[in-house]
């Protein structure tokens, strides 16, 4: 970039850093990485797709002024991220659909089954 002090190979290390910081902290937010010292967390899946959408607008803002590779390095980082966000969606949604049928199960045990409670006899 003339004028700015950088060489195009500072510019393009400081680029891909930029996006390698955004995947991180999608990874983060769906729950695949940990911060140091602490517990991997639940996914956050809006703030994921908040960040996603982010990586987006820059490859929006950027068309047409990235080198080979940049392009190259975001376009991979996008994917990579979609498919991730997709995945741990899909689990996300599964294990929450498994809990609320644990929870049903509960709500409804054996004996208040009107269908099962006919062929029990009451003894008191």
């Amino acid at each position: 970039m003339p004028g700015s002090g950088y060489t195009p190979e500072e510019i393009t290390r400081n680029f891909v850093s930029l996006v390698m910081m955004k995947y991180h902290e999608v990874l983060f937010f769906l729950g695949l990485i940990k911060a140091p010292g602490h517990e991997l967390q639940s996914p956050k899946l809006q703030e994921a797709a908040e960040a996603i959408d982010q990586l987006e607008a820059l490859k929006a803002k950027t068309q047409g002024n990235l080198t080979a590779e940049e392009h190259h390095a975001l376009e991979h980082i996008l994917t990579e991220l979609r498919l991730s966000y997709l995945k741990v969606a899909k689990e996300w949604q599964s294990k929450k659909e498994g809990e609320s049928q644990g929870e049903k199960k509960i709500e409804k045990p054996f004996e208040t089954d009107p269908e099962k409670r006919k062929f029990f006899k009451s003894y008191g």
